[in-house]
């Protein structure tokens, strides 16, 4: 294991010099999308800008983020990062160290497309009028505007969930429950440009019928030994490592409730991202965010066709949540570990504090796929590599109770038995089982 390195993984690292794999659609295809998607954001807000200084700084940032598009196409090598950031430094050390001569091409995909989003962050981070912007912000509450349906549906059905109920009514609410965190996170901003908006709602309906379906596209299941763990659980602290916000973090917020609710967990600890990344990840700010959006009557369409008691159910909610962060049961917080380009192999090393500190938890969830990536090296492991081997010795025997709940939307794939490898590859294409978001993992150690 010794010989083991960010650019060397266990297993073949996944480039975009394969055409044949989706890490060389994405920096064909889907980067140039994402970086065209931030440009329109920047024009639309100069546009609306009133101060001429800031808005003639918006035009030089739309040219540095054509530049990149520019290094894209014509493959070209990672330069250093070139801001004062306090990661500024890591990032340097990293690319020298494991990537000095990498291109956006050969480069390993799990670097490189953390290193597009580091680069995208620069160009705002060296402006005098744009520091703290989000490129991206304006999609995420769009896209969350989108699923205005399953949040109030999802509001109205809560005061039921968290009743006092019997061990056995604990555990159907708790199935229900950890399905919709894991379709939750089909909402996922730098994917829409491969799923339709019917596939979108389709995925966060909340009906049993659906989510029964939808348990049949989930290829390794661990939610009941998630269960056992939980159900023996009083008190205890539970780790979030977010993915999307918008629906998914509503949902992992409905989750979150439900712990606190039902006396599983009494504290509740949610990571965040530290920067625009991955387009919809979640940021600090993100969450008293969507928090007021939830409150305010204007903020979803269809107003018309909402009863009051509809509005009560959510205001009711949300503002239990707000009294969550008030009183310190939901904390909220971020690290430049989650920002990195390194597999989470390297958390102990990297960020001792994080990891030292994240050991108390009693359970941390890492949502959606780019946890899953970072946990599982993000290389070619055989599908039936065990679950604890692909998350490494240090996560696998160091950490603490690890849960990751993932909709498939990238290469890597870990935990399978023999009969259900043989079974989806018989059945299904490489990329609608791996890719398309249509498949799932409950993976626990």
């Amino acid at each position: 294991m010794a010989d083991i390195t960010p650019n060397n993984p266990p297993c073949p690292a996944y480039r975009a010099t394969n055409k044949e794999s989706f890490a060389y659609d994405t920096v064909i295809r889907r980067w140039p999308i994402i970086l065209d998607s931030a440009i329109t954001d920047v024009k639309q807000t100069i546009a609306e800008e009133t101060n001429e200084e800031r808005a003639k700084e918006g035009l030089d940032i739309v040219k540095q983020i054509e530049q990149i598009k520019t290094e894209l196409a014509q493959d070209a090598v990672l330069r250093p990062i070139q801001d004062n950031r306090a990661d500024t430094k890591t990032w340097n050390e990293h690319i020298k160290k494991h990537f000095e001569g990498s291109t956006w091409h050969n480069g390993t995909w799990l670097f490189n497309e953390c290193y597009i989003y580091r680069r995208l962050a620069e160009i705002f981070f060296n402006s005098k009028y744009w520091f703290d912007y989000d490129c991206f912000e304006r999609q995420k509450n769009d896209t969350f505007k989108g699923s205005h349906q399953a949040v109030f549906d999802l509001a109205r059905k809560m005061p039921e969930l968290i009743l006092p109920m019997s061990e056995e009514k604990l555990e159907i609410v708790y199935h229900e429950l950890i399905q919709v965190c894991l379709w939750g996170n089909a909402t996922d901003l730098s994917l829409l440009t491969n799923m339709t908006q019917e596939d979108i709602q389709r995925l966060q309906a909340i009906e049993k019928d659906l989510l029964a379906e939808r348990r049949k596209f989930i290829l390794v299941d661990d939610t009941e030994k998630l269960w056992q763990k939980l159900k023996s659980l009083q008190g205890g602290r539970i780790d979030f490592v977010l993915d999307n916000s918008g629906f998914e973090v509503y949902v992992d917020m409905i989750l979150a409730d439900w712990l606190l609710q039902s006396k599983k967990a009494s504290k509740i600890v949610f990571n965040c991202k530290t920067i625009p990344w991955f387009v919809s990840d979640v940021m600090p700010k993100d969450m008293p965010m969507m928090f007021e959006n939830c409150l305010d009557t204007d903020f979803f369409p269809g107003k018309e066709t909402r009863t009051q008691q509809d509005v009560d159910a959510l205001v009711t909610m949300v503002k239990r949540w707000q009294g969550y962060v008030a009183n310190g049961q939901l904390e909220i917080r971020s690290h430049d570990f989650w920002c990195s380009g390194l597999s989470y192999w390297y958390m102990e090393s990297e960020a001792p504090e994080l990891f030292n500190e994240m050991k108390q938890s009693d359970l941390v969830i890492y949502k959606g796929d780019l946890n899953f990536r970072k946990l599982v090296f993000d290389c070619d492991w055989p599908v039936t590599t065990p679950f604890k081997d692909a998350i490494g010795p240090s996560m696998a025997n160091n950490f603490t109770n690890i849960i990751t709940l993932r909709t498939n939307k990238a290469d890597p794939v870990v935990g399978l038995s023999e009969e259900t490898k043989l079974d989806i590859e018989s059945r299904a294409t490489r990329e609608e089982w791996r890719f398309s978001g249509k498949y799932a993992v409950v993976e626990y150690n």
